[in-house]
């Protein structure tokens, strides 16, 4: 379980930075940019969250 909110707080941060390099590249339009970046902060957000909540009660 701790495995699945990593790799989801690791998208997250792929999601969060991703865009803003298309972006600079002209690849993508700033609407979309800000969609994926906010996609990817509530995902690191979450995915960290959770992560730091269940690893306590994993290892005792």
């Amino acid at each position: 379980m701790i495995t699945v909110f990593k790799i989801l707080g690791r998208i997250g941060l792929l999601l969060t930075i991703l865009p803003a390099v298309l972006f600079y590249l002209d690849t993508i339009e700033l609407d979309s940019v800000k969609l994926y970046m906010t996609i990817g902060m509530v995902a690191w957000f979450v995915g960290s969250i959770m992560a730091s909540r269940v690893l306590p009660a994993v290892e005792d």
